[in-house]
């Protein structure tokens, strides 16, 4: 709760967002509040540094609230906290002077304040009186450990710590000169607001390698923590079983963890740096770090990870903890309110036990992840605060662990800070001699405590600004798409915990974020927006039209339905799942717009426009008449009108009719088709057509069934356009419901033992069929999940099928041929999130590029996120420059990049023109977006495995 309050909530990280000097030979960079870590981490790496302090949130973390947090990391052990890497502030006062937090406050001009303006000049003088006056309080009263975040760094002032990271070289705290920028870590805001700041940079390891040690309990492991720190390692991090098993359970992360062996109770992660070894050597300094027979052990073996690719997968489990620890879709959730606490390592094991006795006492669980090598244990207890005997638990636990906390010579805040969670403690921690010294800075600092009220001093008891509490209700909504897996409409936007992950800007989530870098266009934003509305006294039936269900509109209305949240967001938000609903439920009282309807049913459109299709096109040349289309329909006049083909597909089998929605073919002829299918030898594939292979990219169905027919396969088109993805991604969910009874009902009469294969080319209808269906039509969700077993993009049925490698050896030889072309695949989002398959074999965007590289390309997988596109989005007028935003924020770049490297390579000079069509994408919307982004063409992923298997013959 540090950013929650009674006060305006500024965010940097829009307009504040420079970083204005790094100085790589005296190492220190200078900042806007508003940069992110990563950010700055990306642009020191070009001189071999980095800022020393990682928080798991570094991603999305901006160096202003990173030093407010006093945040620090994994290898804390070795760079120590951000206080001790704050050189120098410009800051705004609460009276909105400047004033520069330097150490040009010297010993001398605090007993002579001449030359600081008065606000300063109050802020000199509490800081000599803390000196000469608190001193011996603060070196009795502080915590034990040196990692401690909880209240202002007085002892800095002094300078003095209890104890030094065990890694750090030198003097602890780094303090030579007396300096004020030290006193903003930790503060949370409440003595100034940053303006502009010096850091420290270190540098870069040259060399790192994990050791990965499983064991039997969290309590085991934080024992032997004190004998892995005698080996001088750079970090030890713990993962407990509760994250393994939900990252396995994630779409997003269960390729992450795919190293771990069996299920352990928890993993200690213990990391070496700068060693320089071989493996050989590696190994051998793992057998040195190994277990005793002393202590007992799952029997798995111990995993080295040496390449930074494995390193990355462990590092990228271990930061998302958090969220996938609050993954599970329940009242009951992970509370984070004796998540920060830090215990001399030594003692870690026992605070670990008596933790598990305090909940046990309190008839509940939590998950415990741990920065091990600091002391540092997160702990979620799992609690109900939508009751009154949840929130009294909270507050029982809260100070049951307080007092064991303290105790152990603990501190309660270790780099989450105190915020409304923790403040309340620091009275009983400090006791009243350093509160008062405390209260003296922030008097001078702020004397009208209007910067962040509430936050260490004058704090609020902990329990009185719950999110939900006893007291908590949500109004009455009857949702069309069910809410089997989430529990209900409300518990799937309550899943939300506020993480943050959606503000990252790499990967997909969330493209529209990262395009316009505003809270309320994340998913975090949107599902706030939400939970206020569902959460709102007033009756929804009765504020059709008011502010707040227009704040939800206009924030859903960016929103791209690229599931990447589904897959990236820890917690498994599914923000477009949120928006078909909402959408369908505003529409029942408010006007659509035409361009819906053209939208939504564009497969009935095209079919319409199909047969005339050399008149529609021509009509579309003139000006005049794409002016008017876009003045009626409100469409971008930037953009091309898609081009339509008279010419469909010609390898479809004569006995299965093409249609769609409005033509679905006579019973006689799906008997007849039935018929075929059962007495047929071969195995059948059913190929689910989508509108834009069917009537704009013809040549895409094409590749697609002459491959399947190489192949053997008895290929039937299904006589429907598409699973419904146009019309849910208009929130026309009764339509979308429609349409699957159709399609189920066709299914059934051309495959009724449910034995055939359904493939597609386009990824939206392809896993709607495969994963959504069963939200629209809950009442046949035994025949949908029956079906869906059985439903792959080509991709990846290619990629399983024997036919289709007996082909391609008999074609290209047994090993992979070279083609000498290298490709840049651009999935769809849709693909990125589809999570790991039962069978192990790849799935989603991974078959794909294993797919391309099976016939002899070298492929390089994209990681720009989205286009933009997201179907007919980057076509709407008011839409189109957040699309291109999207997609100029690196996949375009990207493309550009990539091709003018494949023309020097191939040419020797950029100055030659190349046209080879290198780009890849899997959507046909993806196409769209990069031909008019880039002038290239992209081709699909079945288009090039044609090829390759055509010229191999």
């Amino acid at each position: 709760g540090q950013a929650v309050g009674k006060a305006l909530i500024l965010d940097c990280s829009r307009w504040l967002d420079s970083i204005i000097e790094i100085n790589a030979e005296e190492r220190f960079a200078i900042v806007e509040p508003g940069v992110v870590l990563s950010d700055l981490n990306q642009a020191a790496s070009k001189y071999g540094l980095m800022f020393g302090p990682d928080p798991a949130s570094a991603e999305r973390a901006t160096m202003g609230g990173v030093i407010a947090n006093n945040a620090t990391g994994a290898h804390s052990i070795v760079y120590g906290m951000s206080a001790d890497h704050v050189l120098k502030a410009e800051v705004i006062l609460g009276d909105g002077s400047l004033a520069k937090f330097d150490d040009s406050i010297s010993d001398e001009s605090i007993f002579d304040n001449r030359g600081f303006d008065s606000r300063l000049s109050n802020i000199a003088s509490a800081v000599r009186e803390i000196r000469e006056k608190y001193s011996e309080a603060i070196k009795q009263n502080y915590p034990k450990t040196w990692r401690n975040a909880a209240g202002y760094r007085l002892n800095y002032l002094l300078p003095w710590s209890p104890s030094a990271p065990p890694r750090w070289a030198g003097e602890y705290p780094p303090i030579t000169k007396l300096n004020l920028a030290p006193l903003l870590a930790g503060s949370e805001g409440t003595l100034a607001v940053i303006r502009k700041m010096k850091v420290n940079l270190v540098r870069k390891p040259k060399h790192t390698f994990l050791v990965v040690l499983s064991y039997q309990s969290v309590a085991e492991a934080c024992d032997d923590v004190p004998r892995l720190l005698s080996r001088n390692p750079s970090a030890i991090e713990l993962i407990p079983n509760t994250i393994i098993r939900a990252a396995r359970g994630s779409a997003g992360y269960a390729r992450e963890v795919s190293w771990i062996q069996g299920d352990p109770a928890a993993l200690l992660v213990v990391e070496f740096t700068d060693g320089g070894f071989d493996t050989a050597a590696m190994v051998e300094w793992t057998k040195s770090v190994s277990r005793p027979a002393a202590y007992s052990t799952t029997g798995e073996k111990i995993i080295i990870a040496e390449s930074k690719e494995d390193q990355a997968r462990v590092w990228n489990v271990r930061k998302v903890g958090l969220g996938l620890m609050d993954s599970k879709f329940s009242s009951e959730r992970p509370v984070a309110f004796i998540e920060d606490c830090a215990i001399p390592v030594e003692r870690l094991g026992e605070f670990v036990r008596e933790v598990e006795k305090i909940l046990s006492a309190h008839d509940t669980e939590g998950g415990m992840y741990a920065h091990a090598s600091a002391g540092c244990l997160h702990i979620r207890p799992v609690l109900n605060l939508k009751t009154a005997g949840g929130v009294e638990r909270l507050r029982s636990i809260s100070e049951a662990v307080f007092e064991l906390t303290l105790s152990l010579g603990g501190a309660m805040s270790s780099e989450h800070g105190d915020g409304l969670a923790r403040s309340e403690h620091l009275a009983r921690a400090y006791g009243a001699e350093v509160m008062d010294a405390m209260r003296l800075l922030k008097d001078a600092a702020d004397p009208h405590h209007i910067l962040n009220p509430g936050k260490i001093i004058d704090a609020q008891k902990m329990d009185a600004n719950l999110r939900y509490g006893a007291a908590y209700e949500s109004r009455a909504w009857k949702p069309s798409l069910v809410f089997a897996h989430e529990g209900s409409f409300e518990l799937a936007i309550e899943q939300c915990n506020g993480q943050g992950v959606c503000r990252k800007t790499s990967g997909v989530m969330c493209p529209s974020y990262q395009a316009t870098r505003e809270e309320m266009h994340s998913t975090r934003g949107r599902a706030n927006l939400l939970r206020a509305m569902i959460s709102s006294n007033i009756e929804y039936s009765n504020t059709r039209n008011s502010k707040l269900e227009s704040a939800v509109f206009d924030a859903l209305d960016l929103c791209l339905a690229c599931k990447g949240c589904k897959a990236e967001c820890p917690s498994g938000v599914d923000m477009a799942k949120l928006k078909y609903e909402f959408e369908n439920e505003f529409y029942k009282s408010h006007r659509r717009p035409l361009r819906d309807f053209v939208f939504g049913y564009f497969h009935v459109v095209a079919k319409l426009l199909a047969p005339v299709a050399p008149l529609a096109n021509w009509l579309m040349e003139f000006s005049l008449t794409r002016k008017l289309i876009a003045w009626t329909l409100g469409l971008a006049e930037e953009r091309a009108l898609p081009r339509f083909a008279r010419r469909m597909s010609l390898r479809v089998a004569p006995a299965a009719p093409r249609g769609n929605l409005l033509d679905t073919g006579s019973q006689d002829e799906k008997q007849e088709i039935a018929s075929s299918l059962r007495s047929s030898q071969r195995h059948v594939v059913i190929f689910l057509p989508d509108v834009f292979s069917r009537y704009i990219e013809p040549q895409v169905e094409e590749a697609a069934l002459e491959v399947l027919t190489l192949c053997g396969y008895d290929v039937r088109v299904l006589p429907i356009v598409g699973a419904g993805a146009s019309l849910l991604s208009k929130g026309f969910v009764d339509a979308a419901k429609r349409h699957a009874r159709r399609m189920l009902k066709l299914l059934n009469q051309l495959d009724p033992r449910r034995e055939a294969f359904i493939v597609g080319v386009e990824p939206p209808e392809v896993y709607l069929l495969k994963n959504d269906f069963v939200d629209l039509l809950p009442e046949r969700g035994e025949e949908i999940r029956a079906r869906a077993k059985r439903v792959w993009l080509l991709d990846e049925f290619l990629l399983r099928s024997r036919e289709f490698e007996s082909v391609r050896v008999g074609r290209l030889g047994d090993t992979k041929q070279d083609h000498g072309d290298k490709l840049y695949f651009h999935p769809h989002c849709h693909q990125r999130a589809e999570g790991p398959s039962a069978d192990g074999v790849a799935s989603g965007a991974n078959a794909s590029v294993e797919l391309l590289r099976t016939c002899g390309f070298d492929v390089e997988l994209s990681d720009a996120g989205c286009c933009g596109m997201a179907g007919t989005f980057g076509y709407e007028a008011e839409h189109y420059e957040v699309s291109m935003r999207v997609g100029e924020f690196r996949l375009m770049p990207k493309i550009r990049e990539t091709i003018l490297d494949t023309r020097e390579s191939e040419v020797g000079t950029s100055n030659i023109e190349y046209r080879k069509p290198n780009i890849v994408s899997s959507g046909a919307a993806c196409r769209m977006q990069v031909r008019h982004g880039t002038g290239l063409a992209a081709r699909s992923t079945i288009e090039w495995v044609r090829e390759a298997l055509v010229n191999g013959e």
